[in-house]
């Protein structure tokens, strides 16, 4: 008999128990009272008494469905061949899916997308990284053959008729202003009130500046007054006459011969004001591959260790 009566105990379900608190409930039962009787019939399969107290509270506010409410469940953790094949159709679909939309796509945990994407696929997810052009094959072929011709021309760099390029382009100059408090602090007396400063936006002040150079330094460095635009008027009746008067009263016996002036497509330079002027003058131009405005700088002679400097109002190559 007691077997039996054993037997029947083992067999109530969460809900028989739920049954139980009910009854006692209407009994006008504490909760307290309620865990106590149950522990004392039921002393190894009684719920907690935290158990307990939750469907008191239910009870207490009018609840008496004996059924919890439908869960989503646990999250679905194991991945197989078919979950593996679909994420890696989600990310090749779109390239910059969230983990919180591969979630709801796939409907894996987080830690599973994790491993298949890094275990399993072996991808990680990074930020473009930033480039001014794209070139096709063809520009790319364009700057190989231009840097071969320069390698040849100019027996790789130790030719000396690597002076005679002159470079250069246009830039803003900005004139900043100290960025923080410590950098305008100042030796006073002891008794003498602190200075005062304006406070300015951090760019007072900008200047557009051609700046053309050659292996030995700056030629010349033409401003552009008012923030006006580059145009091909100025650089071919301001700029270029200009660099070209500097040159000559640098080179008085040979002036510009055998200079060569290298700089990039931009309209202003291509114009054919520009071209005229080039043409009439004398002044030699070398080619220039398309979208590479970084060629002005590393053809002309200058080695890494060269840098440019603001000195006494003037723009100075310095060695370093």
């Amino acid at each position: 008999m007691a077997s039996k009566i054993s037997q029947s105990k083992s067999d109530l379900t969460k809900r028989d128990f739920q049954a139980t608190i009910l009854i006692l409930f209407k009994l006008q039962k504490t909760r307290v009272e309620i865990y106590e009787s149950l522990q004392e019939h039921f002393p190894d399969l009684a719920p907690s008494l935290s158990t307990v107290e939750r469907w008191y509270r239910e009870f207490i506010h009018g609840n008496f469905v004996l059924e919890d409410a439908p869960r989503s469940g646990r999250p679905n953790i194991s991945h197989n061949e078919e979950s593996v094949n679909e994420m890696l159709d989600l990310i090749t679909r779109d390239p910059h899916i969230t983990y919180a939309q591969l979630e709801y796509e796939t409907e894996l945990s987080s830690g599973t997308i994790n491993i298949i994407l890094h275990k399993e696929l072996c991808v990680r997810k990074l930020c473009a990284r930033w480039i001014p052009h794209s070139l096709n094959l063809q520009q790319k072929l364009s700057r190989i053959d231009f840097c071969k011709i320069m390698l040849k021309r100019f027996a790789t760099g130790s030719s000396r008729a690597v002076s005679e390029i002159l470079t250069g382009d246009e830039t803003w100059i900005c004139h900043y202003d100290p960025k923080t408090k410590r950098m305008s602090k100042e030796w006073v007396e002891e008794d003498a009130p602190p200075s005062t400063k304006m406070r300015r936006a951090r760019s007072v002040e900008k200047q557009m500046r051609a700046m053309l150079f050659r292996s030995s330094g700056f030629v010349e460095t033409v401003a552009l007054e008012d923030r006006k635009t580059v145009t091909a008027d100025w650089y071919a009746t301001v700029c270029l006459p200009k660099v070209i008067t500097t040159i000559e009263s640098q080179r008085e016996k040979t002036g510009i011969i055998g200079i060569l002036l290298h700089h990039d497509n931009a309209s202003s330079h291509t114009a054919i004001r520009t071209r005229e002027l080039l043409e009439n003058s004398g002044l030699k131009t070398l080619p220039h591959p398309p979208y590479s405005p970084d060629l002005p700088l590393a053809t002309s002679g200058c080695s890494l260790g060269t840098k440019i400097n603001f000195v006494g109002g003037d723009f100075r190559l310095m060695k370093s």
